[in-house]
């Protein structure tokens, strides 16, 4: 599939983008451990382990991942169905996270408690969330069409490398903000604000444009860019 002009997304604006967003984007995982356990050689003779002799060798020990799923049920409530990506005449928010990481939980908890958030991202936007961990078929909306595609391939063309990543399209489906972390929830409603009022027309993704007049309007708006762990 050429997915040339599809959603493209420039370096560039990733690493603005990640500098300028106060939210944490830690990708979690299970940590191997390595232990040590003894065994008995009793197959393999060589100058510097005999036959008999008792050597250390080291394991992998995986942990078994923690899986979050006290708020899955807002995934369900809020946002759209993901066998069909489209605009449907409005914005777009893209969120992709995973079941196995506090953050996503976090922002699911977020739109929990929050009816604001929930009518806004519901009624406002044409929103989706991707597990991604689950490489699910999708039809997505591209240059007036309706494509086939998968959950990997759309992570590898949106250069997700951290979950969550919230994703803001313009009504053309092309991305506008990526936003590489946590956002909480007064920035998250602020950067819809930011989307709904046009704040971004006219301003150049790839150099870092976007993500300046987004920054002024954080600033506009009481919210502090300046710290770098989220509240």
């Amino acid at each position: 599939m050429n997915y040339k002009l599809l959603s493209k997304i420039s370096i560039a604006s990733v690493i603005t983008a990640s500098i300028l967003f106060t939210g944490c984007g830690e990708k979690t995982s299970s940590e191997a451990q390595v232990v040590e356990q003894k065994t008995t050689n009793t197959n393999v003779e060589t100058p510097s382990v005999k036959k008999n002799e008792e050597v250390k060798i080291k394991v992998e020990k995986k942990e078994k991942p923690v899986t979050y799923t006290k708020y899955e049920a807002v995934v369900q409530e809020v946002f759209k169905d993901v066998a069909k990506i489209a605009p449907e005449g409005k914005q777009m928010i893209m969120v992709f996270g995973t079941n196995t990481d506090p953050y996503s939980d976090r922002l699911k908890a977020d739109i929990t408690n929050s009816p604001e958030l929930q009518k806004r991202i519901k009624e406002d936007f044409s929103s989706y969330y991707f597990k991604a961990h689950e490489n699910l078929r999708h039809k997505q909306f591209h240059e007036g069409e309706l494509m086939d595609v998968d959950t990997k391939t759309m992570l590898m063309v949106y250069g997700i490398e951290a979950t969550p990543t919230i994703i803001f399209t313009d009504l053309n489906a092309k991305a506008v903000i990526v936003v590489p972390g946590y956002m909480p929830e007064k920035q998250f409603l602020v950067t819809m604000d930011f989307m709904a009022q046009g704040k971004w027309k006219g301003k150049d993704r790839k150099n870092g444009e976007v993500y300046q007049a987004l920054r002024d309007f954080y600033v506009a708006n009481g919210i502090d860019v300046t710290k770098k762990k989220a509240e």
